[in-house]
C-alpha cells in the first residue's frame, strides 16, 4: 500500500431508447457504488484494479454493483503521468479522507457507497462492505443518454424529473469507460500492461439547482459498449451515497 501525505446508478425498467440501453435489474437488488482511487504510476495498484473488475460479477444475482476508477495525480511525479489521472480525484480522495478522519491519502483505497474506505487489494474488506451497503435503500435514479450524430457528445436525461438537491447534497456524474488497456514504459510499473475497469473519463458535478437534463463529451476511440453514465446523489459531509443510477451509450 502506498501512503503520500498532500496538501492541498443503477436502477431503471427494462426498456431501450433511441441511442441509449437503459440496463435492466432485478427490482428487489439494491445497487452499491465501489469507487477505486488508484494509479498507473503505483505497484500496488494493478491487484486492486483486478479485484474491481470482478466484482460486479460476483454479486450480480443479489446486488447490481457500479464501478468506478478514479485515476488519481499525485503519482504523475513520480516517473509516469497517467493519462487517465486528473486533480478532480485527488480532491475527492481528501474529501473522503476528511470524512473517514484519516490523516493521509493513499493508492490503492476503495471506498463503498461512500460510506467505508480500505486498501482496495483487500477482498474481504470488499465483499463484507458490499454485502452490508447492499441492505441500504437508496433512490433509483433513471437515466438515458443520447450520442448526437457525430457521437462527439452525449445528452443525458434523468427520469425523476426535476431531482431536487437539499443543502449539504450534491449530484455526482461520471462518464465511464471499460476494457482499456495501457502499456506503461516508465515507473514502478514499467514493462507492464495494464488493464482498467470502469475509468472515469468525464465528471459533472451539480449542486442545489434542480438536474433535468445534461451534455458530457465523449472520448474520440471507443469500443463498443465500453462507455457508461453513472450518476449518485452523495452527502457533501459524511459522503454517503443516497441514490444511483447508471446506463450505457449505444454509439451511433
Amino acid at each position: 500500500m502506498k501512503k503520500i501525505k498532500t496538501f492541498s446508478v443503477i436502477w431503471a425498467a427494462l426498456g431501450f431508447v433511441a441511442g441509449s440501453q437503459v440496463l435492466a435489474v432485478d427490482d428487489s437488488r439494491v445497487p452499491v457504488l465501489v469507487e477505486l482511487f488508484t494509479s498507473q504510476g503505483c505497484s500496488s495498484c494493478p491487484p486492486a484494479d483486478k479485484l474491481l473488475s470482478t466484482l460486479a460479477e460476483r454479486f450480480k444475482t443479489v446486488t447490481e454493483v457500479v464501478v468506478v476508477s478514479e485515476h488519481v495525480d499525485y503519482w504523475d511525479y513520480l516517473g509516469w503521468k497517467d493519462r487517465f489521472s486528473s486533480r478532480t480525484f485527488t480532491e475527492r480522495q481528501h474529501s473522503y479522507a476528511r470524512a473517514f478522519r484519516q490523516n493521509n491519502v493513499y493508492t490503492p483505497e476503495m471506498v463503498v457507497d461512500g460510506a467505508k474506505g480500505f486498501v482496495g487489494t483487500d477482498t474481504r474488506a470488499a465483499l463484507d462492505a458490499i454485502t452490508s451497503r447492499s441492505s441500504k435503500p437508496k433512490l433509483r435514479l433513471t437515466l438515458t443518454a443520447v450520442p448526437d450524430s457525430s457521437n462527439k457528445s452525449v445528452t443525458v436525461t434523468l427520469a425523476n424529473s426535476g431531482l431536487e438537491l437539499a443543502k449539504g447534497e450534491q449530484l455526482v456524474v461520471f462518464l465511464t469507460q471499460d476494457n482499456l488497456s495501457v502499456p506503461v514504459r516508465s515507473g514502478e510499473n514499467s514493462g507492464r500492461v495494464l488493464n482498467h475497469t470502469g475509468v472515469v473519463r468525464c465528471v459533472k458535478i451539480f449542486a442545489r439547482e434542480p438536474v433535468e437534463k445534461f451534455s458530457l463529451p465523449l472520448p474520440e476511440i471507443v469500443n463498443p459498449g465500453a462507455l457508461k453514465v453513472v450518476a449518485f446523489r452523495q452527502d457533501t459531509t459524511s459522503m454517503a451515497v443516497t441514490a444511483i443510477g447508471v446506463t450505457t451509450i449505444s454509439l451511433r
